[in-house]
């Protein structure tokens, strides 16, 4: 998207684009913890089980626990739960950081993102410990889903965050991973760019 000069705004997917995932990591942490094969095929099972209710926001962080505590029939602790959902939360890259830092001069930023209380509270903290400032120094305005109750790749998601933020799509870069978002967001007239294992949030040239 280099060299347009109607691009005002920039919103960026959290997990996979500004974030880097490990989600063996929390899979492999449930099973040893002795999870059922039926807790361990997140994210495909996004739409129709619990895990997709607590990126929603219709699941407490303690309703989340005690809900997997029944379907798991496992007793486990608040915190041995906690890291083990966090442990798909690999890093963020420095020069990410860095990078945000310098595209807030230029754009308005976003984040839109399919999340849960648990994995923000920890992003907040990796994020910063990197960066050596916080999340409100760059971005305008974080939507998250836990908080909206909007979940991408509906459409509602994208409409949201265009009210609420008070931007317009063909002004607005898009960045995901999921081709589905991706789509998604196009057929609302956002400039996107799908962020793939060749092609990294770096990669992509910002310049007006």
């Amino acid at each position: 998207m280099s060299n347009n000069p109607s691009l005002k705004n920039i919103l960026f997917d959290l997990g996979g684009v500004i974030l880097d995932l490990n989600v063996n990591g929390t899979m492999e942490a449930f099973l040893e913890m002795g999870f059922p094969k039926e807790l361990l095929t997140y994210p495909e099972n996004m739409y129709t089980d619990i895990f997709y209710r607590y990126e929603t926001g219709k699941l407490s962080t303690p309703e989340f626990r005690d809900v997997i505590r029944k379907h798991a029939g496992v007793d486990f602790s608040n915190e041995d739960f906690d890291q083990a959902w966090c442990n798909m939360l690999s890093k963020v890259p420095e020069k990410r950081t860095r990078l945000l830092k310098s595209l807030a001069d230029d754009y308005n930023l976003y984040i839109l993102s399919n999340t849960s209380e648990l994995h923000i509270e920890k992003f907040r903290k990796m994020f910063e410990e990197t960066a050596g400032f916080q999340l409100s120094e760059v971005f305008v305005k974080c939507f998250y889903s836990h908080e909206t109750g909007q979940h991408k790749p509906d459409e509602q998601a994208f409409t949201h965050v265009l009210s609420e933020a008070g931007i317009i799509a063909r002004e607005t870069l898009f960045l995901d991973d999921n081709i589905h978002n991706i789509k998604s967001a196009a057929s609302l007239g956002f400039n996107v760019i799908h962020i793939t294992e060749n092609l990294r949030m770096e990669d992509v040239g910002y310049d007006r």
